[in-house]
């Protein structure tokens, strides 16, 4: 690699390290603004508003800062009665706990404590979720039997809009009772909250129910039961490409084959699964129980390296990432039983044991129970007592047998009941299928005729309204025909009249003026010169006949001129040439809204200056007349038939497909906008 290159690549993780000093020392700093504004709030209900601003902008990493603001948060909203903050904020309180070392006690105590405050809540799914993750606490000390009673609260809190819920409640519970033992419960618990999932769509959480049930199945020897629901997942997790869960799957298949007496295809499971573990496979109790199981494996097998390697691990991934005080703690015990039994001291073992059998009675695991009992048969033979061996080994198969006796007995009687249910609901099923077959097949021809109906009834509506609009829009057409036509008609009236004067009239007067001009009267030339004046004004406001000889530009600014020194009005203006942009038709209809405007001003503005603006842009004209007279109010003049200029200007312009735009208001003069689009 080049020096430039490294020069570089140098600068770079420099820029990105103060980078992400500046960013740590900004957030360091908001997060200090919003803590002072918390100390400086002058209410409660402001205090209240600032620690809501202030949890908010806390990272979940920042663990000290949860842990000390968010009580403080809690107990604010709980003295001024707003529950529900107080709830969501002891939710986020016990997640951050939970996910933390040794804090399990904490999570548990914040819970009890959002409990007592469950009744002032009015969203059901709060007050469930509350009960709910208080149980979860319990059951991740251990403690199965209130976290069935926690789950059970939950059930009776939730409602039929959070059935989601529901179904995670029961799988907990049905969680909890398998732990407990109780087989027939945790099935009934399974089952019901598998048809949750199955009605919401929910397929991931179907594969983590029938997980559960393949465990409890093979938990009670009915391993072909167990295999069948496992291959089935395996093969939908490999298909969806779901490392963790197809791991979770084969690491409880391989429990099933050391319990069915199978410890080599155990071993070989195990190490498939470790083998694969890698960053998609993200699960830290997994990875600790998957440790302590071939920690197990290597105990058995008298293999002291291997058991050391993986107890290790699995106590330095439970350190750095779950803590203790969790449901794993007795699984440390019993490796930590069975290292000392195989590999070291036997009284020290025998120590292991009583605590491994008292973690046991306290979560009354009674798998563990029985692994207690052959483990205490062991040991005490190990240490030369065969008596007491021989008494721990009858109890472990009394219990054993009674146990799986009780069970499969219960369980036969299960799986009896539910083939007669199933057998009348197949029944029930068959008879509701054939009527709503027929309910759906008469829904059906209502469905039809109702369509048909509504069909033709918007038809006829829609072909009526069309008919309406059509002769609306007919209408219309001839209006502007007839306003147009009326606007040509005008015109050449006008230029008939005007050409009649000037060639007729005028002519006459003109021979009457040189027959004047030479007699002496003066005054009756004058008289005259004034009338032939006059004539040519009328004759030159009937029809512009500068507009065909100049052309509109022109003949606009002509207009602008004469006008400017005619009256007393100041008149400035800026005109672009625009001829070559309108016929002639078009031009005379420009020519006249001009002249129109200015007949309006003359007659009402009293004004004293106009300016008149008439600006090409791309390929629009934008024509605008403004006055500072006194303005009137536009909407009053249109609407009164006597101001027939106003009409008549909206429709010049319409029919030169343009637009006019009014600003007007008493006292400040009017502005006149045009906009032909060409």
């Amino acid at each position: 690699m080049q020096p430039r290159k490294y020069s570089k690549i140098l600068f770079s993780l420099i820029w990105i390290f103060f980078v992400l000093i500046g960013n740590s020392k900004a957030q360091d700093n908001s997060l200090d603004s919003l803590r002072n504004s918390v100390k400086e709030a002058e209410s409660d209900n402001e205090k209240l508003k600032a620690y809501r601003t202030f949890l908010s902008h806390i990272y979940p990493n920042e663990k000290e800062l949860i842990f000390k603001h968010y009580p403080e948060g809690i107990d604010l909203a709980v003295s001024l009665g707003d529950y529900e903050t107080a709830a969501n904020w002891s939710i986020e309180l016990f997640q951050s706990f939970q996910i933390s070392s040794g804090k399990g006690k904490d999570a548990l105590i914040t819970m009890e404590k959002a409990t007592t405050f469950v009744p002032k809540i009015s969203s059901s799914k709060l007050r469930g979720d509350i009960f709910l993750k208080y149980a979860a606490a319990y059951y991740d000390m251990g403690e199965f039997e209130k976290a069935i009673g926690e789950y059970t609260n939950a059930i009776h809190e939730f409602t039929d809009q959070d059935s989601i819920l529901v179904a995670d409640a029961l799988f907990f519970r049905g969680q909890a009772r398998d732990f407990k033992g109780e087989f027939i419960n945790a099935i009934n618990d399974y089952q019901k909250a598998a048809l949750y999932y199955e009605l919401l769509e929910d397929e991931e959480y179907v594969d983590y129910v029938q997980n559960s049930m393949s465990i409890i199945f093979s938990k009670y020897g009915m391993l072909d039961e167990s295999e069948k629901i496992r291959l089935k997942l395996l093969e939908s997790h490999l298909r969806r490409n779901q490392k963790r869960y197809w791991a979770v799957v084969m690491y409880n298949r391989a429990g099933t084959y050391r319990l069915a007496g199978y410890l080599e295809e155990n071993y070989n499971i195990l190490r498939e699964v470790y083998e694969n573990m890698d960053e998609e496979i993200d699960d830290p109790h997994l990875e600790v129980s998957l440790n302590l199981a071939l920690a197990n494996h290597f105990a058995r097998e008298g293999d002291n390296q291997q058991f050391d390697f993986h107890y290790r691990k699995a106590d330095s991934i439970r350190e750095e990432r779950i803590g203790k005080g969790s449901y794993l703690d007795i699984s440390f015990t019993k490796s930590r039983f069975l290292g000392e039994k195989n590999f070291g001291d036997l009284f020290v073992a025998k120590e292991k044991l009583k605590e491994y059998k008292a973690q046991a009675n306290s979560i009354d695991k009674f798998t563990d129970k029985l692994d207690v009992l052959a483990f205490e048969a062991e040991l005490q033979h190990l240490m030369g007592n065969h008596a007491e061996a021989f008494e721990a080994l009858s109890s472990w198969s009394q219990k054993k047998d009674s146990v799986f006796a009780v069970n499969k007995a219960t369980s036969f009687a299960y799986y009896q009941t539910l083939y007669e249910t199933e057998k009348k609901e197949r029944e029930l099923l068959k008879k509701s299928l054939e009527i709503e077959n027929i309910t759906t097949a008469n829904q059906k021809k209502i469905a039809l005729i109702v369509g048909l109906s509504l069909i033709l009834i918007v038809g006829l509506a829609v072909l009526y309204l069309y008919k309406n609009l059509q002769s609306e829009i007919k209408a219309k057409r001839m209006q502007e025909k007839f306003s147009r036509d009326l606007l040509i008609y005008q015109e050449e009236e006008r230029k008939r009249i005007s050409k009649d004067l000037h060639d007729g009239l005028g002519q006459s007067l003109l021979l009457i003026k040189n027959k004047v001009a030479m007699s002496t009267d003066a005054s009756a030339s004058g008289l005259l010169d004034s009338a032939i004046e006059e004539l040519r004004g009328i004759s030159r406001s009937l029809h512009p006949f500068q507009l065909e000889e100049l052309g509109l530009t022109r003949a606009i600014k002509n207009t602008l001129e004469n006008l400017d020194g005619e009256t007393d009005i100041f008149i400035s203006s800026e005109i672009d040439e625009v001829d070559s942009l309108f016929d002639k038709n078009e031009q005379l209809h420009v020519y006249r809204i001009v002249q129109e405007v200015f007949n309006n001003i003359l007659k009402h503005a009293q004004a004293s200056a106009v300016r008149v603006l008439m600006v090409l842009d791309n390929q629009m004209v934008n024509l605008s007349i403004e006055d500072n007279g006194i303005g009137f109010d536009f909407s009053e003049k249109y609407q009164d038939f006597e101001s027939l200029g106003l009409k008549t200007l909206k429709e010049r312009t319409a029919s030169l497909k343009g637009t006019m735009k009014v600003d007007s208001e008493k006292g400040k003069g009017t502005k006149f906008s045009f906009y032909f689009y060409k």
